[in-house]
């Protein structure tokens, strides 16, 4: 009994730390974003030389600007030189990029030592700002910080599951019944608990969303209205250094009761990808698509590129399917270990 206790404040201490975790890490992307429109607003605009740059592990998400670590949100961190407006010849180190910028500044590994268009601040604490990654790493930073507020909800509420569930057992058993307790079943296994939980959810998510994706699609096939879309913007991304790129589009046309319709960024296949494109730069401006009028929220279907989406609602049925079986045969697993007899206390 005394191991099971140890055992449940030790998984209690455990979603404490991922709720703080979460919390200051929204925290400070907050900050972050704060700072850099900070720049954006009080700054001057001028060009900086990118002279380096670092990938940037998961495990260990800092790169070393002199002696002081920084924190980096993406995969990728670059170093800037500029000449400020007092003279002075500058240079800053882990300067965060978005995916799609470092897929414009990468060749495989190679780095482009190009010059850019920078916000900057002279001052020792304010890092200069992308101009052209702006849009990008703004929308990184607040889906991160999305991320991480909900993981750190999800995680709540199951530390407030489990405070419950240990209170209401500690009151049901009471204390001259606590050794027959231990007798007759095991302790609630709560880390097989909480797994299990999760597979189910996961699962179930992925699959009902694919499903649904999967019905849009078909329904788009059948009666959607077919019209020529702009390409308004194709470029890739890079999530680490030397991987293929993923590639996105965004999509812009007109209805048929004349009102303008957008969409996007959405995934394309890499097959699509060199039809509109050359070495890289987008050549191709318009394709055809389907779509359902009255449903902005459902994906248009690109013409040319019918058989990624299906393939990628298809693999999220599948995979979904997969992660919702596993889920239940840990639950089972789960109620099996909780109602079974122990052996030796």
């Amino acid at each position: 009994m005394r191991y099971a206790g140890r055992r449940s404040m030790s998984l209690r201490g455990g979603l404490i730390v991922l709720v703080a975790v979460g919390l200051l890490a929204a925290l400070g992307m907050y900050w972050h974003q704060h700072d850099i429109e900070r720049v954006m607003r009080d700054g001057y605009g001028t060009t900086g030389k990118i002279t380096s740059a670092e990938a940037v592990s998961n495990r260990f998400p800092f790169v070393f600007d002199g002696v002081w670590p920084r924190f980096v949100d993406e995969n990728l961190s670059i170093g800037l030189q500029w000449t400020g407006k007092d003279g002075v010849q500058r240079e800053r180190k882990g300067i965060a990029v978005s995916a799609a910028y470092a897929a414009r500044i990468t060749v495989g590994n190679q780095l482009r030592l190009v010059t850019v268009p920078i916000q900057a601040i002279d001052d020792d604490s304010s890092l200069p700002v992308i101009v052209e990654d702006l849009d990008d790493h703004l929308s990184h930073i607040r889906s991160t910080s999305r991320f991480m507020l909900a993981g750190a909800g999800i995680s709540a509420i199951i530390l407030l599951l489990v405070i419950g569930w240990q209170t209401w057992a500690a009151r049901r058993s009471g204390p001259g019944s606590a050794a027959i307790a231990a007798g007759s079943r095991r302790p609630f296994p709560f880390v097989l608990g909480i797994l299990t939980a999760v597979m189910v959810l996961f699962g179930g998510y992925m699959l009902v969303n694919s499903y649904v994706e999967q019905s849009t699609l078909k329904e788009i096939l059948d009666h959607g209205d077919e019209v020529t879309a702009d390409l308004t913007r194709a470029y890739g991304e890079v999530n680490k250094a030397g991987d293929a790129p993923s590639y996105l589009v965004t999509l812009a046309w007109t209805d048929k009761n004349g009102r303008q319709q957008s969409y996007g960024p959405t995934h394309v296949s890499p097959g699509f990808w060199q039809k509109i494109t050359r070495n890289g730069v987008q050549t191709v401006r318009q394709t055809r698509i389907r779509y359902l009028s009255g449903r902005p929220d459902a994906r248009p279907l690109i013409v040319d590129d019918a058989a990624e989406a299906q393939y990628q609602n298809s693999f999220g049925v599948k995979g979904g399917a997969v992660f919702l079986v596993f889920g239940l045969i840990l639950a089972a697993a789960t109620a099996f270990r909780y109602r079974a007899r122990p052996g030796m206390a």
